[in-house]
């Protein structure tokens, strides 16, 4: 849970400047060029900070990356999205270290700081950086959230749900609504690491499905169940926005919310990825891949006078379908692959002087993310056009029947 981040809300306090040091003649256009770059960061923050964007840790890209970027939920469980790059974070820190020796109760700048400090699993100065943040705002939702994350991060569950429900109280309808999810996830983890069986019988969602309602989910069983669609955004969201994208629970819980909801190729690709991470019910997520292959099979054959194979007078019977699998580690390794061309870009425009802090070096990032990736409707992700990654898919829910008996999870 190295990256995993929380947002919070965007209103700005602009200090006197105090510089923390004298300058020196000698030093002078060093020292000039310095004050004109923290001046640069300071009025283009103030200039781009989005009044819009409340969720569970903030930092001035917050709106950008959540609100208008994420990706479909296929491309989330591949890893088919970009990441900011080390040399992103190492070059915002040094910008605002500028900034905050020129303005140190700047809270944006704070903010910004913190985060990189956490995407760079900076722990340490992540914290001494938040507490300042809460000293300055003591009362600010982004003071308590990003606390509330950086706590989560370091397995302080007491101390991260303690700021996590000031920030809550705060700000109730933060982070769109979701901000309950981030929640739900530290009380199951704190839950856990008291009883280690915890994480083998339940999610931090709350379902609870049969192996029957796993295969014949639809929207109608998501709906009796109870369950929400944002639950679905919200966890792609912790995959693509918060850095929990090698946290096996999130996907277990992504792949159960959408077997239930019917959407048996994404359940699929996120049990996948649940047993490539060691979930401790990695072997559930094997059985129901193994089960949601045959019924993806079945679905595409349905219909077949020859059952799905290719008969031959030379040799043995052909299965026509080639799985889900095969397409699952082409489509995972372009994602790899993805991922590097991506850091690669971003790493050469740093060098060249890209400033980051700028709107334009973020609209330059911005629109590179968006010409080299896929797109989709978000910020409700679930309906999207990349689903059917195998096969025909006649409908995005393959049944509205009750699923109601079967196996046992």
């Amino acid at each position: 849970m190295r990256r995993l981040i929380s947002f919070a809300d965007s209103r700005r306090r602009f200090i006197n400047p105090k510089p923390r040091a004298t300058v020196d003649p000698v030093t002078l256009p060093t020292a000039f060029v310095r004050v004109a770059i923290a001046a640069s960061v300071t009025l283009t923050l103030a200039a781009i900070t989005p009044t819009p964007a409340r969720a569970c840790g903030w930092d001035y890209e917050t709106y950008h990356a959540e609100a208008k970027s994420m990706p479909c939920v296929f491309d989330a469980l591949l890893g088919y999205w970009p990441k900011h790059t080390d040399a992103y974070h190492e070059r915002r820190i040094e910008a605002f270290d500028l900034a905050l020796a020129w303005m140190p109760d700047w809270t944006d700048g704070l903010d910004a700081e913190g985060i990189s400090y956490l995407k760079l699993g900076r722990l340490p100065d992540a914290d001494a950086v938040m507490k300042r943040r809460l000293e300055v705002a003591p009362e600010a939702y982004p003071s308590h959230a990003n606390l509330g994350t950086l706590y989560t991060f370091t397995g302080a569950y007491d101390d991260a749900l303690r700021h996590i429900d000031r920030a809550m109280a705060i700000e109730p309808e933060a982070h769109f609504g979701r901000e309950k999810y981030h929640r739900a996830l530290v009380v199951f983890l704190q839950r856990a690491k008291a009883d280690p069986e915890v994480p083998k019988t339940e999610t931090f969602v709350g379902v609870k499905p049969t192996m029957a309602q796993r295969i014949r989910g639809s929207r109608g069983l998501y709906a009796r169940l109870g369950l929400e669609d944002d639950a679905i955004d919200a966890l792609v969201a912790m995959l693509t926005v918060y850095g929990a994208d090698e946290l096996a629970e999130v996907y277990f819980a992504l792949g159960e919310l959408l077997a239930v909801r019917g959407h048996k190729r994404l359940a699929y690709t996120a049990y996948r990825r649940v047993k490539e991470l060691g979930h401790p019910r990695r072997a559930t997520a094997k059985r129901s891949m193994g089960r949601l292959h045959t019924a993806l099979r079945a679905q595409f054959y349905k219909g077949s006078a020859t059952g799905g194979f290719r008969r031959s007078s030379h040799g043995p019977r052909e299965d026509i379908y080639k799985g889900i699998g095969k397409k699952y580690a082409h489509e995972r390794g372009g994602a790899k692959q993805f991922q590097r061309d991506y850091a690669r870009w971003e790493e050469a425009k740093i060098a060249d002087g890209l400033a980051v802090w700028t709107e334009a070096g973020l609209d330059e990032i911005y629109a590179h993310m968006h010409a080299v990736r896929r797109r989709c409707k978000a910020p409700r992700v679930i309906d999207d056009p990349l689903a059917p990654i195998a096969g025909r898919d006649d409908a995005p829910a393959e049944t509205d029947k009750p699923a109601d008996s079967g196996d046992t999870p």
